[in-house]
């Protein structure tokens, strides 16, 4: 059963560049590619909502390879392979107060919520303020975030 996750914009905009053969066998983007090849895979399935979704339009206006394109089409079809569509709708003011005593990013906290699922979920992020606090969120929400 593949595994539940969020892929940060980060991640995606770093994996959004031109696919040479130089490139690819750089280890960061080779990482990177290998986690969006796990999802078209399906041993990963991606955790999105309106809001990350609308992130993703903003920030990647222009898919420069195939493989991002790929993972764009793939969370805004209307099939929802490989897709779940995920809100924390009860966001109360508690569960803030928990993410900033842990130092989560607070300009973060729409990944956050549509990670949280109640059972074990991943945030795959390459963002260094989000990487530092994968085992309180974990403690807290049952996130963990991790690198691609």
């Amino acid at each position: 059963m593949p595994h539940e996750a969020a892929i940060d914009t980060t991640v995606l905009q770093r994996a959004n560049v031109p696919l040479t053969p130089d490139r690819v066998a750089a280890t960061l983007l080779a990482r990177r590619l290998s986690l969006l090849q796990s999802i078209f895979d399906n041993e990963i399935c991606v955790l999105i909502s309106r809001r990350l979704a609308h992130e993703y339009s903003q920030q990647l206006r222009v898919q420069k390879n195939e493989a991002v394109r790929a993972f764009i089409e793939l969370v805004t079809r209307a099939d929802g392979a490989h897709v779940i569509f995920n809100w924390l709708k009860q966001w109360s003011g508690r569960d803030r107060e928990r993410a900033r005593r842990c130092r989560y990013p607070a300009e973060d906290d729409h990944v956050l919520r549509t990670a949280i699922r109640g059972e074990p979920t991943v945030i795959y992020t390459e963002e260094e303020r989000m990487l530092k606090v994968d085992a309180c969120i974990y403690r807290q929400f049952r996130v963990h975030i991790k690198q691609p």
